[in-house]
């Protein structure tokens, strides 16, 4: 709007009094002109927002009537039932809760929530993951409600908790699950403290009839002896596919062992804890399924000398004992292994002399304190390289992934051995295409540049060094958040 006063407008002069006289007879106008403007957009806000209502009112009858016409309302039920079941975690068992599957679709709509209560392989995997003492009252309800509506399927269940010592007996908790074992399939138990499994010691053969998988895993604390217990465990589970006894506090003596996996030969995974001790001479054990053995064990012992498993594809052994390696003849009986994991103190003689037993290995893992022993030889990855005579050529010739902790292997050792595995010339078998390595000492060279070609053609190289006081000053040193409590980062080889 042109204004004749725009020479003093937005300035600090100070008008005249007949020129301030002027000023106010000249805003009449453009006040009336505000209280106009002001009730035409009253009155279109007013029309706009009867617009908006009416648009809501529409697009709600709109999409009221195309629900009535969604392809979800004419799918058969048996249809909806398996898309439910799809919506089941395929890695892990069903959650107590409510952003998960199954309670997820119970909240959904009065007749999805009666369908999904009536779909018994919606319930049929369950978690518990064990509450407060004052709430373990309403979890045992929970459960038995949860298991009750999987009608006559077997059952996956797994029971764990945070807690590092005994709080509370959660004994009830058994003795609900225990009235479902009959249905028991794969069962997994992780609590602290054994006399917990207190209820599991009354089981008989007959009342696990289809247990294919059996996992107990704590006993940090033990109120019940759990040598009776295991054998009650193993006694008669013909059909026991999967068995493992997590915990040093759970070992068994080799006789017990043995004892038990003849009355298991269907297994194909089993972890144990062995006291140690020697069988005397008895029939060979054939456990022809089994392909993935764990063994810890606390002294020398003779059972391997028993065990014919000629389709073993993976061993883990660990030993805080001894330079040589007992298992050594089992795998006399097996030429199918192909990964293998020591966490054992073991010479380098002892090492050789167990590789060229098995031309097929394609994985590797050396663990602490494994190579620590004083007779290891800093010279081993360099042998691994070269023609063995035992062995008829080079040493696990189909190696395609090595993981080790070592603090005596050298840089440059390693770089050797990386480049000659990994090259298309090196042997028949496939190249090596893994490395892992953790060191107990600074870095000495970065062998990462002279790998670069190999790495970019597909080898995956993970190197982690020590980190000593001595290096450069940081100003950030050993700083904690505090709004956390510090935890150590996770296990390497996890």
């Amino acid at each position: 709007m042109e204004s004749p006063f725009k020479d003093i407008l937005y300035t600090n002069i100070a008008p005249s009094d007949s020129q301030c006289q002027t000023i106010r007879e000249l805003l009449v106008g453009p006040h009336q002109e505000i209280a106009n403007l002001t009730d035409e957009i009253v009155a279109t806000q007013a029309l706009l927002e009867a617009h908006t209502q009416r648009r809501a009112a529409v697009e709600e009858f709109v999409s009221a009537h195309l629900a009535l016409v969604s392809p979800i309302r004419r799918l058969p039920t048996d249809v909806i039932q398996e898309i439910f079941v799809a919506c089941l975690p395929s890695d892990r068992n069903s959650a107590i809760d409510e952003q998960d599957a199954p309670l997820l679709l119970c909240h959904i709509c009065r007749s999805w929530r009666s369908l999904a209560l009536s779909t018994p392989r919606l319930w049929a995997s369950l978690h518990i993951a064990l509450p407060s003492k004052d709430e373990m009252p309403s979890m045992n309800e929970t459960v038995n409600g949860w298991l009750s509506r999987s009608g006559i399927l077997p059952l996956s269940i797994s029971v764990a908790t945070r807690l590092r010592h005994n709080e509370y007996d959660v004994s009830t908790l058994f003795h609900t699950l225990v009235g479902f074992s009959p249905r028991w399939n794969h069962i997994r138990f992780n609590l602290p403290t054994c006399n917990s499994f207190s209820p599991l010691a009354s089981l008989s053969p007959a009342d696990v009839p289809i247990l294919q998988t059996l996992v107990l895993k704590g006993f940090n604390c033990l109120q019940i002896p759990i040598g009776p217990l295991t054998s009650t465990l193993l006694s008669h589970w013909g059909d026991l596919r999967r068995l493992s006894f997590q915990s040093s506090r759970a070992a068994v003596s080799a006789d017990e062992a043995l004892t038990g996996l003849r009355k298991c030969p269907l297994l194909e995974m089993l972890s144990l804890h062995l006291t140690g001790g020697n069988v005397p001479p008895v029939t060979p054990c054939h456990m022809e399924y089994l392909r993935d053995l764990r063994v810890s064990q606390r002294s020398t012992s003779n059972i391997y000398h028993h065990i014919i498993a000629p389709n073993l594809a993976h061993l883990e052994y660990s030993s805080m004992e001894g330079s040589d390696l007992p298992f050594t003849a089992m795998l006399c009986s097996s030429c199918s292994l192909e990964g293998l994991s020591l966490k054992s103190r073991v010479s380098t003689t002892s090492l050789l002399h167990t590789l060229a037993l098995v031309p097929n290995l394609r994985r590797l893992l050396l663990c602490q304190p494994a190579l620590q022993s004083g007779e290891y030889d800093p010279l081993f990855m360099s042998l691994l390289n070269r023609p063995a005579p035992e062995a008829g050529g080079v040493l696990c010739p189909n190696l395609e992934r090595i993981d080790l902790m070592s603090s005596l292997l050298a840089d440059q050792a390693l770089l050797e051995f990386i480049q000659a595995r990994a090259d298309p010339s090196f042997g028949t078998g496939p190249r090596l295409s893994k490395v892992r390595v953790s060191f107990q000492r600074e870095r000495e060279i970065d062998i990462i540049p002279p790998l670069r070609r190999l790495i970019d053609e597909g080898l995956e190289v993970s190197l982690k060094y020590l980190e000593l006081w001595g290096r450069k000053y940081s100003p950030s040193d050993a700083l904690e958040r505090h709004d956390q409590d510090w935890f150590p980062s996770p296990d390497f080889w996890s």
